[in-house]
């Protein structure tokens, strides 16, 4: 008896991992695709070599055990993971995953890396399908094929070191144009509790003993139990009872016809409750005979709202290179216009942006219709417009669009991210007044009526916000008090109503700069970051910690010199 990852079986305690599902897959006559490449140019449809074979349909009792066929159309963020496992040309199915934005794929940290010396190169050799519940499409070759542009792994997996912080995100070449599910967060406790039916999603393995995988998406509902039952049952296999687990299902009956479990090919899928993704199908206890539903066990989820911070910080992640760290743009005050890019510690690289910005006085950067491409919100200097300026993937130009008048005589004009909980992009001003509103975005680049969310914001002469400081998976936003020079954080809500908390004081000395940019994560691990200006026009680096108080921010570093003769910086 061992602990396996939901993948493959693989070495050791506890792991299925994912050489073992697509071995698994070949045994049952798997379907196989032609790889394809090329980020910026995905293939729409998956296309198969001819001969190709699809799994055999399972018969009555080959279930996800214990469950049901299902829909795309009552499940359409579930994607599949596909990738060229043996170098042979093919892909074969490897994992489940879930579409958390048009762009983004949250899975399981051992389908990408399923041990200490193997990492798959999805961007590579893999592809995403969406749109179909049938697995690889099936014999019409249904859904929607995407390349992966990058993926995050979660810095704590360790395949030769249990089965904690088996999460990551992958980030796609283009958006799929499917619903999407939200992850479980801090406010989400009520839905961890005993006893709470939850749903598993997959296209695993049909059999405890078998080696056939599901020729249509399964779904099972899944009791969630209490972490103390759960520590008892797979403690000696590796369950801890540190916040990065849960378990859930009855324990394994042994039987197909009355077990109702997750299997091998499972991995990477979604464990829903009240709508929101709160666990990560990630191991249970199996042998070379039995894969799944042995006696006497619980099966092994990633405990999702323990990692809504970080996971979040990666599906916000996006930036003008597109490489998973946030940019400067800035000009000059000449009116050249330049994106000054990341390379964790400091911004390296220097490029035009095309098109001109001289007619503004504000350019905040945002992706404001959730396509994973950069975006710019600017005012115009003549009459205080709001127009979101984008591109897309076909084009390397931006074009204008209006979305908002009368904004001239605002302090402070922001695009932080999602501020009122509904993961749809907003805008954020702060009036002349000191009174900080909200343009609550509609996800297609356009913004709703403006509302009012408080007050007070007058003792304040910069306001900045893009992403989450703090790590709990809300968008917050930073202010200098104009006569004390110090710097507050004011914290996320994901409230609609009431989405800042009161402001919380964290650094002094703040007075000496004379720029604030909030880009969003600038070194790439998935928290927010400020970057300064200070006389002589050199730039510094505060990068967040996560933290809320005194130490949310780590001393500053040099990120760049010879900023001095530009007018617009953000």
């Amino acid at each position: 008896m061992r602990a396996s990852r939901h993948g493959r079986p693989v070495h050791r305690v506890r792991k299925l991992i994912a050489a073992a599902v697509a071995a698994v897959a070949l045994g049952a006559g798997a379907f196989a695709m032609t790889a394809q490449a090329s980020e910026d140019a995905p293939t729409d449809k998956y296309r198969a070599p001819k001969g190709y074979t699809t799994v055999s349909e399972p018969s009555a009792q080959q279930r996800i055990i214990g469950g049901t066929d299902t829909t795309f159309s009552k499940a359409p963020y579930m994607v599949q993971l596909l990738y060229d496992v043996y170098g042979d040309g093919y892909l074969y199915f490897n994992c489940g995953g879930t579409l958390v934005a048009p762009n983004k794929v949250l899975t399981a940290a051992h389908c990408i890396r399923p041990s200490s010396a193997e990492t798959y190169n999805y961007p590579a050799k893999g592809l995403i399908l969406g749109g179909t519940a049938l697995v690889g499409g099936g014999p019409n070759d249904e859904g929607t094929a995407v390349n992966v542009s990058r993926v995050w792994i979660h810095p704590g997996w360790n395949p030769d070191a249990g089965s904690q912080n088996d999460i990551a995100v992958m980030t796609l070449s283009k958006p799929l144009p499917y619903a999407t599910l939200p992850m479980a967060g801090p406010e989400d406790a009520a839905s961890y509790a005993p006893g709470t039916q939850g749903i598993a999603l997959g296209w695993g393995l049909t059999s405890g003993t078998g080696n056939e995988l599901a020729s249509t998406l399964q779904q099972v509902t899944l009791p969630l139990n209490a972490d103390s039952a759960c520590q008892e049952n797979l403690g000696e296999f590796g369950y801890t009872s540190n916040g990065t687990m849960l378990c859930a299902g009855q324990q394994g009956t042994g039987s197909d016809a009355t077990g109702k479990t997750t299997c091998p090919g499972d991995s990477g899928g979604p464990l829903i409750v009240k709508g929101k993704i709160v666990g990560i199908v990630s191991w249970g206890v199996g042998s070379d005979v039995e894969h799944c539903n042995m006696q006497g066990y619980y099966e092994a989820f990633t405990k999702v709202s323990s990692y809504k911070g970080q996971a979040q910080g990666r599906v916000d992640d996006t930036d003008l290179s597109r490489d998973g760290r946030a940019d400067l743009f800035a000009r000059t005050s000449a009116g050249a216009d330049y994106s000054f890019n990341s390379n964790g510690v400091a911004f390296a690289g220097k490029y035009a942006v095309s098109g001109s910005y001289t007619a503004y006085n504000l350019v905040v950067q945002t992706d404001l219709n959730r396509d994973g491409l950069q975006d710019f919100v600017a005012r115009k200097t003549s009459n205080g417009e709001l127009y979101w300026i984008r591109r897309t993937l076909s084009s390397t130009t931006y074009s204008a669009v209006r979305i908002a008048t009368g904004y001239g005589s605002y302090r402070a004009i922001l695009a932080p991210g999602d501020v009122t909980g509904d993961r749809k992009p907003d805008v954020v001003g702060v009036s002349s007044s000191g009174v900080p509103v909200v343009l609550p975005g509609n996800g297609n680049g356009t913004v709703g009526t403006v509302q009012v969310v408080g007050s007070g914001y007058s003792r304040f002469n910069a306001v900045r916000g893009h992403g989450d400081f703090t790590n709990d998976g809300r968008t917050d936003l930073v202010a200098r008090e104009s006569s004390s020079g110090a710097l507050y954080l004011i914290p996320g809500t994901g409230s609609a109503s009431a989405p800042f908390g009161t402001p919380v004081r964290v650094a002094e000395g703040w007075s000496s700069y004379n720029a604030i940019a909030s880009l969003g994560d600038v070194s790439g691990d998935g928290i927010a970051d400020l970057v300064t200006r200070k006389s002589d026009g050199t730039l510094q680096l505060h990068r967040g910690t996560g933290q809320s108080g005194t130490g949310m921010l780590r001393a500053p570093i040099q990120a760049g010199t010879g900023f001095g003769s530009f007018n617009l910086f953000g």
